[in-house]
């Protein structure tokens, strides 16, 4: 790594300290490294997100770049990317944003194509684009539309599918790969109103253990983890646009922040986690204990 990289990451893993707060383990871990000469913990990885405009996906982006992994991710809206990409680059992290539709296949194949022409190789998938759905009982949620159950199958669970579709078969010529499909507290309960949004993430764990179970061995491990009520817009959209109070009733008395599920992320994408696959992480401070 030449001097001006190796500026550039030091500069670039203050930065996402700064930004990742709760998640300041991971950027300390970054920092011990830079300071001893050592490669960051992503260093020569390359990382593809889905949903990364914002939320829980622009944190893991950041994280993954402030620890020298090459990030390249996706989001529909393409203002949002632009902002998130020209950001992660000013602090000196490799990355590159493509519009892309998780619900079209053909978007995620040239979307996972796009990366491996750009970085030439493929390491860790976080497949994190996902919205909430209608809300209500089975005889009165909207099934068309934007945010209707047909919108929400195509996203949260074709999206998951066409996305591991094409990046399974990189990985599996890498011989190695590591790929994170984001579920939630309701991928292992049930939901009187969001009964719809449930059964999306039970489906997207389902997809998830099949393909560990399928591709144990061949140097793939594939996990879902399960945020708890985090400070995002999604959540917002559940609260009816607000978060005031929203922490108060939680166990720990305070929602996760996009930070926290990030650490997350880079620890199952890293060595440490070398023999955890099919399962589900939960990571909830308690919400499902």
């Amino acid at each position: 790594m030449t001097t001006s990289k190796a500026s550039r990451r030091r500069f670039l893993t203050q930065s996402g300290a700064a930004l990742a707060g709760l998640a300041a383990g991971g950027a300390a871990t970054s920092a011990a490294s830079e300071s001893s000469g050592a490669p960051a913990r992503f260093e020569g990885k390359v990382a593809l997100i889905t949903g990364a405009t914002s939320g829980i996906g622009e944190a893991t982006a950041r994280a993954f770049a402030a620890e020298g992994a090459e990030v390249f991710f996706c989001g529909r809206r393409e203002e949002l990317g632009e902002e998130v990409e020209a950001s992660i680059r000013e602090a000196g992290g490799e990355v590159t944003y493509m519009r892309a539709d998780v619900r079209e296949e053909a978007e995620m194949e040239a979307f996972v194509d796009a990366c491996v022409d750009t970085y030439g190789r493929l390491d860790i998938a976080f497949n994190n684009a996902g919205i909430e759905g209608p809300n209500g009982g089975y005889d009165e949620i909207a099934m068309d539309g934007e945010m209707g159950y047909h919108d929400l199958m195509k996203t949260n669970v074709d999206g998951v599918l066409f996305a591991m579709r094409y990046e399974i078969p990189v990985m599996v010529e890498q011989g190695s790969g590591v790929i994170i499909n984001t579920g939630s507290v309701l991928t292992s309960r049930g939901s009187s109103a969001w009964g719809a949004y449930a059964a999306s993430k039970h489906a997207v764990h389902g997809l998830s253990r099949s393909a560990a179970q399928r591709h144990a061995g061949d140097g793939l491990r594939v996990l879902t983890i399960s945020p708890g009520a985090t400070e995002t817009e999604l959540l917002r959209r559940f609260y009816g646009g607000s978060l005031e109070g929203a922490g108060e009733n939680h166990p720990m008395g305070r929602l996760a922040q996009p930070e926290d599920i990030a650490a997350m992320v880079l620890h199952l994408s890293s060595e440490g986690a070398n023999f955890v696959s099919g399962a589900n992480i939960e990571v909830d401070g308690t919400s499902t204990a």
